[in-house]
């Protein structure tokens, strides 16, 4: 009786997701705002050890590729799309690289019970970015160091594993490798919110999430509280174990950061990736 209320509860609360989502999406249309939509792909490797019973260390990295480089007005229909792709801020005009950004996390993951675990975590991001507020545009690459503690339900039915993830982000992020300002880098703490599910599908196994994230940091409510929305992750990954230590997931993933400027949101930037990834534990393989 109790898995079938939170079965009903879920199921309830993508519904409420999916059709928000939808009027979110027809509101910014409405209102003349703007969308980017680029594709590429996105490589992940999962590297991973057994640390003792109930302890896992793990290694995550990617990068987000574009088959060419996209240099502004390029894009169509964004002539006032001054700001795009991860990080950009206001003032802050730019092509975007073919390399959108690259990173890896280091994770320390304490599983609690059948249920509950949780996990700490150093993250390295890297961003090639142009900058065309100088006599010259220069290239630099951003770095962007996070330190996140995370907390991570889980409920297992008989074909079905729901989970809920939040995740508290601490970033630390490069403003200026030139030193033209005084502030050099910048706190910015932000949360993450997950929800997914898994379905198994004959040997292999269907895997669909969402997440957002949501600025903590002072100033981020440019014009309004909904200001702070700014990235959302959406995936649907089909993946199989060739073996105890070795799994593969392949499938369409959608990153989307909205667009700012001193008036607010002008629209989102969507990056549509295909993500493979090979999981691998070490203790097993």
């Amino acid at each position: 009786m109790e898995s079938s209320l939170i079965s009903n509860m879920f199921v309830r609360f993508f519904s409420i997701i999916l059709t928000s989502g939808a009027c979110f999406l027809t509101t910014f249309h409405v209102n003349g705002q703007q969308h980017i939509h680029l594709a590429g792909t996105m490589p992940t490797v999962d590297l991973g050890v057994s640390l003792g019973e109930g302890w896992y260390l793990e290694n995550y990295s990617f990068a987000c590729i574009l088959p060419f480089e996209q240099s502004r007005p390029s894009f169509s229909q964004v002539q006032t799309m001054q700001y795009y792709g991860p990080g950009a801020e206001r003032g802050e005009f730019r092509s975007v690289r073919a390399l959108v950004f690259a990173y890896t996390e280091f994770d320390l993951t304490r599983t609690l019970s059948e249920t509950w675990s949780v996990t700490g975590s150093y993250t390295h991001e890297w961003v090639p970015m142009t900058n065309a507020l100088v006599w010259e545009p220069r290239r630099y690459t951003r770095d962007e160091h996070r330190v996140w503690l995370q907390a991570k339900w889980m409920h297992q039915e008989e074909r079905l594993l729901w989970w809920s993830r939040t995740r508290w982000d601490q970033r630390l992020i490069e403003n200026d490798p030139f030193h033209w300002d005084q502030d050099a880098w910048s706190w910015r703490p932000r949360v993450r919110q997950q929800f997914g599910a898994s379905w198994p599908l004959g040997t292999a196994f269907l895997t669909a999430s969402a997440e957002v994230f949501i600025e903590a940091w002072d100033g981020a409510d440019v014009t309004q509280g909904a200001d702070r929305f700014r990235e959302s992750w959406v995936s649907l990954q089909l993946s199989r174990e060739f073996n105890d230590g070795v799994k593969w997931e392949v499938g369409p993933l959608l990153v989307s950061w909205k667009q700012l400027n001193a008036n607010g949101s002008m629209g989102w930037a969507h990056f549509w990736y295909l993500q493979t990834t090979a999981f691998i534990n070490l203790s097993r393989s």
